[in-house]
């Protein structure tokens, strides 16, 4: 479930090379933390209330929802953006919005880092936020808008919908060295250790890790794996693929970064297929690949290969829990005005 993404039709877009420390996960889903993040455990909490703007602002729902369509019907990327904007967000520091704010001159933010430099949707989070505001002033968090974003996004990429228990508040700290998510070519133990310390289980993890059914990402992420093939790779895949991203000669240029659909065939619907993509050596990234036949997730992998149906329940059930990892309550935090900044 982290792995990462970036969302774009463009398969020839232009972008500065980041090194291979660099994690990208498409959406997902899947950008993981590592051990130094991992000891600062963050838990689940169970305190939120689906019906917590009920006196407050009874129609913030109703609110996120009309944007998001509207948004989506004119860029289907919008939705994988929000779900990996989530994910992001919530393994640093926990749900907290943390992830919007920008930096300034005197106070660097979580914005910088390499892994977030790529993330997309902050204008689309802002209009829902402003609309909020003008409904509802000093109400509704930004931590519990994103949230509600993410969950019309699975439902608007065809996955089950669920509920959103809200109370959420937002961040006073976004640091960009606490944004220390480890490639889509990390060890699966390193994924799974980093998951496990947020709660989740190897099933859990093997679920979020279908995220990857929607959204793409860029070849540095994958090209050591068609340059020095070790078997793990589909041949014509790889062949097609060293093509598309131009170990092949062609037209690019030297600094070309394209990007790819995790899942070619429905890449804007959330479903099984890229868990058949994992057990026919057919995925991009080695994180997925190697899912397929680790002792702790191959199970995992083969039963949802063939669950369709218990696949999209039980990954809207795994975003409803990743939405509520350390969440601020109460008086801790605070409303922001402004997603991007903190209250003066």
């Amino acid at each position: 479930m982290h792995p990462c993404i970036t969302y774009s039709h463009s398969h020839h877009m232009q972008h500065r090379r980041h090194n291979m420390r660099t994690s990208m996960y498409s959406v997902l889903l899947l950008q993981l933390v590592l051990a130094g993040a991992i000891a600062r455990r963050v838990v689940v909490v169970e305190a939120l209330d689906v019906g917590y703007y009920a006196a407050t602002c009874p129609d913030a729902a109703a609110t996120v929802r009309q944007a998001m369509e509207l948004q989506f019907y004119n860029d289907r990327t919008i939705a994988p953006a929000i779900i990996r904007m989530l994910f992001h967000d919530c393994f640093v520091r926990g749900c907290d919005a943390s992830v919007m704010i920008v930096s300034t001159a005197r106070r660097s933010s979580e914005r910088v880092a390499i892994p977030n430099q790529t993330l997309r949707g902050f204008n689309i989070v802002n209009r829902v936020k402003k609309a909020l505001e003008s409904a509802c002033p000093g109400a509704v968090s930004c931590a519990d808008a994103l949230a509600l974003m993410a969950r019309d996004s699975v439902v608007l990429l065809g996955g089950a919908a669920y509920d959103v228990p809200l109370g959420r508040r937002d961040g006073l700290q976004s640091n960009p060295w606490e944004v220390d998510l480890p490639a889509p070519f990390a060890r699966l133990d390193d994924a799974l250790g980093a998951f496990a310390a947020r709660g989740f289980s190897a099933e859990e993890t093997v679920v979020l890790f279908g995220g990857h059914t929607v959204g793409a990402t860029r070849c540095s992420h994958f090209r050591y794996r068609l340059a020095h093939p070790d078997g793990t790779m589909d041949e014509a895949l790889r062949r097609g693929m060293a093509d598309a991203c131009g170990l092949a000669g062609g037209d690019l240029p030297p600094d070309a970064d394209p990007t790819a659909f995790l899942d070619p065939e429905t890449p804007f619907a959330i479903d099984n297929a890229c868990y058949g993509q994992m057990m026919g050596n057919r995925s991009l990234l080695q994180l997925d690949q190697e899912a397929a036949t680790h002792p702790a997730t191959a199970g995992h992998v083969a039963y949802y290969a063939a669950s369709p149906d218990a696949f999209v329940r039980r990954f809207s059930e795994a975003m409803a829990k990743l939405a509520a990892v350390g969440v601020l309550e109460g008086d801790a935090g605070e409303v922001r005005k402004v997603c991007s900044a903190y209250n003066k």
